[in-house]
């Protein structure tokens, strides 16, 4: 069984008006309602704009991360959090299982450079991904964001023209902002590392 741990914190916090990062730490908790699916899964905030996501049964944690990523921009394109991720195969999701992860994933965060804001704990292919896949979103507009959130979200496959009919958009506007988002590229690569893992 797959444990997953994201921890993270909210971009130039310290310059947002209290208000603002309480609305950011409210998107991070809708984000986790949207992927939460077992009732182990659990969400903790701390140190003002911290906050840290366990999962079990979880998908990829890089794309639990642009997903994250996605509910924020698509609010506000100037909104944004650090994440970094540690994910392991497990047969006994025990405490110390879960403790390992979150551990690795504080530390992967703590030492992540100024200039980067997605981080994988294992390092090589999985850590390279994640760098890959934060330059290519950091940039979300919130309309990218709007129309690429659906296809993030884990066990649900939608298609353009019902994200259009839920945005209000024609079909043509959701594949451009999907083109501009990156998010063919990024759905390619997250398949690849989802093959890898199996």
């Amino acid at each position: 069984m797959a444990l997953c741990v994201l921890t993270g914190d909210i971009v130039g916090s310290t310059d947002l008006p209290r208000s603002r990062q309480e609305r950011v730490l409210g998107l991070v908790e809708t984000a986790f309602q949207s992927l939460s699916r077992h009732e182990d899964d659990k969400l903790d905030f701390y140190r003002g704009d911290g906050w840290q996501m366990r999962f079990q049964a979880a998908g990829s944690g890089l794309q639990y991360a642009l997903f994250i990523r996605a509910v924020l921009k698509s609010e506000d394109d100037a909104f944004d959090t650090r994440v970094a991720v540690a994910d392991t195969a497990s047969g006994s999701p025990g405490l110390k299982a879960w403790d390992a992860n979150a551990e690795a994933s504080g530390r992967a965060l703590d030492s992540m450079p100024s200039d980067v804001l997605f981080a994988h704990a294992a390092g090589g292919p999985l850590h390279a991904a994640s760098l890959l896949a934060d330059h290519i979103s950091r940039h979300w507009t919130a309309a990218q964001a709007r129309a690429t959130r659906p296809f993030l979200a884990p066990g649900v496959r939608v298609t353009q023209r019902q994200v259009a009919e839920t945005l209000g958009i024609t079909r043509q506007a959701v594949g451009q902002a999907l083109e501009a988002a990156g998010y063919g590229p990024l759905s390619r690569a997250l398949k690849a590392l989802e093959a890898q893992a199996q």
